[in-house]
């Protein structure tokens, strides 16, 4: 099917309606804010994934559970951005600014009857995209994928793009999150129909960067490495001449060959992605490249290398106070002692990161 001859929001509805059918779901960003009100509240903490990472690190309790639940929280503060609207709910015959309880299911009910009543379709999308978006923030994934589900034939109906978008990622976000790649990558696929339309390449760079990682994810590899040298990296070098976007595509390639055990090819695009992060100055970048680099070097066996990569990382982490990476280092320090045969060092370096981690827990928001 020629998707230039049709009509997007007629082709994206048909696309919804045929993955429906098969039980699919949908996703959303931040391409445009639409100015309704929301329930979130502002103040709204991440309890849940709180209590599951504890529940984790008392079984596990390696690093991999501390870097599952940053993605966790990462996810979280993504879902709260989304829904940074007015403090008022604009509908087309004035505001309703009563202040409904947001734990009411009343609220919800009043919220949509007055937008109906009024025939204002985008507050009513926006009403279902807000309390999609707190059920999501509380962890009640299927009640959020239902309520965007519903704000997204509403939005193709009254052919808001923007809002369309935003729905798509949300979902392709949480799928990803709750494992459903094949899901994710649908919702991803639409998206990009919508970027290509608008030709809005910087959206279009990131979400073809979502789109390798979610293949890297999947194991595809190949399709994976062939996205980001064929398109992803010219758009972000040439076209939009974004370093930062030409460093994640280098670390993006590089976590592709690593995970393929290509340690040539990861370290090399290791490299790139440090020499790159240096020119910018950029701290963070730096670290995360050494990090990155110095875990290859784990990988073949250059212990003695991959050590002086991570207290390198580990004195640029300590002066810009870059907490989540410090208990990563340490967790890598702990590695890398133990098998130089350092074992008071490994063990002091383990001790470190339990403390720093228990502490960024009962900091966090």
């Amino acid at each position: 099917m020629n998707l230039n001859s049709l009509n997007i929001p007629v082709f994206l509805l048909i696309f919804f309606a045929e993955v429906c059918s098969e039980g699919h779901t949908f996703n959303k960003s931040t391409i445009q804010k639409p100015a309704y009100w929301s329930v979130i509240d502002s103040n709204l903490k991440a309890d849940f994934l709180k209590a599951e990472f504890k529940k984790k690190s008392l079984i596990g309790g390696d690093i991999n559970v501390f870097k599952n639940f940053l993605k966790a929280l990462k996810f979280f503060d993504q879902l709260k951005a989304i829904d940074s609207f007015a403090p008022v709910f604009p509908v087309s015959a004035g505001f309703f600014n009563g202040y409904p309880s947001p734990d009411s299911l009343s609220a919800f009910d009043q919220l949509i009857f007055l937008s109906r009543n009024l025939g204002d379709r985008n507050a009513e999308a926006g009403v279902l995209n807000s309390y999609a978006i707190r059920h999501a923030m509380n962890g009640e994934l299927d009640d959020a994928i239902r309520l965007l589900n519903k704000a997204i034939l509403l939005n193709l109906e009254i052919n808001h793009m923007g809002s369309v978008r935003s729905n798509y990622l949300t979902l392709q976000r949480i799928n990803t999150y709750k494992g459903n790649l094949s899901e994710a990558l649908k919702f991803n696929q639409a998206i990009i129909v919508i970027d290509q339309s608008t030709k809005n390449n910087r959206l279009l760079a990131e979400a073809l960067m979502d789109q390798a990682e979610i293949l890297t994810s999947q194991k595809s590899f190949i399709d994976a490495e062939s996205l980001v040298l064929r398109k992803a990296l010219p758009l972000y070098y040439y076209g939009l001449k974004d370093k930062n976007g030409t460093i994640r595509c280098y670390d993006q390639l590089a976590d592709t060959y690593h995970q393929q055990k290509k340690f040539t090819q990861a370290k090399w695009f290791y490299i790139q992605s440090n020499m790159l992060a240096r020119k910018i100055n950029s701290p963070l970048e730096i670290v995360e490249s050494l990090i990155n680099l110095a875990n290859v070097k784990m990988s073949i066996g250059d212990y003695e290398l991959a050590l002086s990569d991570y207290q390198e990382a580990e004195q640029i982490a300590l002066k810009n106070k870059y907490s989540k990476q410090l208990i990563e280092l340490k967790s890598c320090l702990s590695d890398v002692h133990n098998k130089l045969g350092n074992s008071n060092a490994a063990s002091s370096a383990f001790s470190e990161f339990k403390v720093m981690r228990e502490t960024f827990l009962r900091t966090i928001q």
